[in-house]
């Protein structure tokens, strides 16, 4: 009995762990898809974001305000080093802060113009970013959890897309 003590407690504490966690993800974390359209070697990238959903629309941050803002992430892989490029948002005020969204209709996308070298970026190696030919781009658009997110019914998880640039 002094064994199956420890192992019902294991039992429960990963139980309440799986449950926690499919409370943590969107009930259409699958639906929303990322392609990178276009990446130039001065630091711009074209990210489409698509509902892959065939019957409900998808609701997704506007970029204007502190829900949608700030919620990208570059990796780049370079000879076998890894860096990393975010947007910072270290000085980055907003004058009207209210929780907005887009509306994506099945099928429909919107797409997302990036400058990795913009004012609100940062990076590990510091200085300006310029994409080299046979670099690998990992591009993550990541939305917490948070209580308007799930009052509005808008998307939030992480989703990511990857391209060796040309």
């Amino acid at each position: 009995m002094k064994q199956t003590k420890p192992f019902l407690c294991l039992l429960f504490f990963i139980l309440i762990f799986s449950i926690a966690n499919a409370f943590a993800a969107s009930d259409r974390l699958g639906d929303l898809k990322l392609s990178i359209v276009n990446v130039s070697a001065s630091g711009r990238i074209t990210v489409r974001m698509t509902n892959s959903s065939r019957r409900a629309p998808l609701r997704i941050w506007m970029a204007g305000n502190s829900w949608g803002a700030l919620k990208w992430k570059v990796v780049i892989i370079r000879n076998g080093r890894v860096t990393t490029v975010f947007e910072d948002p270290d000085g980055f005020l907003f004058s009207k802060n209210t929780p907005q969204f887009e509306e994506l209709a099945p099928g429909a996308h919107i797409d997302r113009r990036l400058d990795v070298n913009g004012e609100y970026w940062s990076t590990t190696i510091g200085g300006k970013v310029h994409f080299q030919p046979g670099e690998q781009l990992v591009i993550t658009y990541d939305i917490l959890p948070e209580q308007e997110a799930r009052d509005r019914h808008v998307w939030f998880g992480a989703a990511s897309a990857s391209t060796v640039f040309k």
